[in-house]
């Protein structure tokens, strides 16, 4: 089942929710905390205050966390990304707070470490370029392996 833009407006309706979304994922083990009116953040009966904002890429954003939310569903559903253009015209924000918001969710979503390391398999794998010295067609070489380590 694919999750839709109708999934995500039932999930997220507010900002509100939104928030509690993060603070619930942040903190899974917390019980007994309350948002505080008019902020950004949860208390408890103690007067300890947790900003679950903090250390995200939320963090220093006026723009609300459903156009956040929204542009990383945008960025979830695309097969090749959304530009900032894009992000401009479907949030009704600036140019420059939709370029910001690409490049800190593209940031969240690259991937670390080597394409390829420890053990790669490859069987009948075609490689090559064009062939030079007038001859037309594509060099291909063929080779068969059942397994290659690359150090």
């Amino acid at each position: 089942m694919k999750y839709s833009i109708l999934d995500f407006q039932k999930d997220f309706p507010t900002d509100d929710v939104c928030l509690d979304y993060i603070f619930k994922k942040k903190y899974p083990n917390t019980k007994g905390w309350y948002k505080v009116k008019g902020r950004k953040a949860y208390a408890n009966a103690d007067g300890k205050h947790i900003h679950p904002l903090k250390g995200t890429i939320f963090e220093k954003s006026d723009t609300s966390l459903i156009k956040w939310f929204y542009a990383i569903f945008l960025f979830s559903v695309s097969k090749n990304g959304i530009s900032a253009k894009e992000l401009e015209r479907q949030l009704k924000v600036t140019y420059k707070t939709a370029w910001r918001m690409a490049t800190q969710i593209c940031k969240l979503m690259e991937q670390g470490g080597d394409k390829l390391s420890g053990t790669v398999e490859a069987d009948e794998t075609y490689y090559g370029g064009f062939r030079k010295g007038g001859q037309g067609g594509k060099a291909k070489r063929r080779f068969s392996a059942a397994a290659m380590s690359k150090p």
